[in-house]
């Protein structure tokens, strides 16, 4: 079984780069600071703050193309399914004249079910993005699949690897867009405590556009701090 996980890991990494470089694909830098703490044994709160640099403009003020504070929270109904809710804010080239920013809320339900002894964890998102430009809805479903890379259970100082996949529609009266996002990462496990996560991510975007197919290779580091 772990060596299929790994041939698996090496097919994706390997399609997911060719093709980014092929099409000329956008090379984004984003990192993350994430901070979540509980309330109770259900309700919890996060905090996070991203930022989206273009790696191709790092050696001027375009290279910053998205400052992002965001902050949610999340109910556990029962221990397989959460309910949560948050808001975003964007703000876009944020040291060049002209930005443009959106205010994003949103709704959204997880849910985690079992192939046999494997965790598959899913996530559906509402949105609701007020724009400078323009209002847009949006609903995103995710599929995600952790798993470590010594033994079954995940202990402090562990490594795990990182495999997602989203897929996206946006709409308002005017238009309806799709997007695809796949992920594959690995991540460090500290403890309970703090873990941090270095993923590559490919983009497959405007998929209905007149324009045609945009495409955007993203490296994603990421901190979290849990209380």
């Amino acid at each position: 079984m772990k060596f299929l996980k790994f041939a698996l890991l090496l097919l994706v990494t390997g399609m997911l780069t060719n093709t980014a470089f092929a099409q000329e694909a956008d090379l984004i830098w984003s990192p993350e600071f994430s901070y979540s703490w509980k309330q109770s044994d259900r309700l919890g709160f996060s905090a996070k703050v991203s930022m989206f640099n273009s790696l191709r403009d790092l050696d001027n003020r375009s290279a910053v193309r998205y400052m992002e504070p965001q902050l949610s929270f999340s109910y556990s109904t029962t221990p397989r399914v959460k309910l949560g809710g948050g808001y975003y804010y964007r703000n876009a080239t944020p040291f060049l004249p002209g930005h443009q920013y959106e205010h994003r809320f949103l709704e959204q339900i997880g849910f985690v079910s079992y192939i046999g002894d494997e965790r598959i964890a899913h996530r559906l998102r509402a949105e609701q993005r007020v724009r400078s430009s323009s209002y847009q809805n949006r609903i995103r479903y995710r599929l995600s699949y952790d798993f470590p890379l010594n033994g079954e259970q995940l202990d402090n100082g562990e490594k795990y690897l990182i495999l997602k996949d989203e897929v996206m529609t946006a709409f308002n009266k005017d238009a309806v867009d799709a997007e695809n996002r796949a992920d594959i990462g690995l991540g460090w496990y500290f403890n309970n405590k703090q873990k941090f996560e270095l993923a590559l991510q490919y983009r497959t975007q405007d998929i209905f556009s007149d324009g045609g197919i945009s495409h955007l290779f993203m490296i994603r580091t990421s901190y979290f701090l849990n209380r």
